[in-house]
């Protein structure tokens, strides 16, 4: 739930058995569901083959909608480091991260897909521990 308390944005948790309903005060509220993650690492892709294909599509144009979105799965596996974001010469926004694998500091374009190509995109990056 989402409330306005003296010029600022509140948020606050409830677990589905104790929702009887937004209060009136609350701005906004939603309901998240988070998918099952298996425990079974036979059927997640390792890191080692995530960084391989980070390296191959920072070396060739063409896919930046992957390589940011690989850039974000990357960064929540602490396997970059985020060092900042800054703005182009075009007005793109542009994620600089740091490689731990090759000691490396690469320049990501901001390049959110739609949903559609997301969904293709998580395909390919899943079919990637079958390669």
């Amino acid at each position: 739930m989402l409330s306005g308390e003296e010029g600022h944005f509140a948020r606050k948790d409830v677990a589905p058995e104790h929702w009887s309903g937004p209060p009136e005060e609350f701005v906004g509220w939603w309901k998240s569901t988070v998918k099952h993650i298996t425990d079974n690492p036979s059927l997640q892709t390792s890191g080692e083959t995530l960084q391989e294909f980070f390296e191959r599509l920072t070396a060739q144009p063409g896919e930046a909608d992957t390589l940011y979105i690989l850039t974000l799965l990357l960064l929540r596996r602490k396997l970059l480091r985020y060092e900042k974001e800054t703005v182009d010469d075009q007005g793109n926004r542009v994620l600089e991260v740091y490689a731990l694998h090759t000691s490396m500091t690469h320049q990501i374009p901001v390049a959110m897909p739609g949903q559609e190509r997301l969904e293709a995109i998580q395909q390919q990056l899943a079919g990637l521990r079958n390669s």
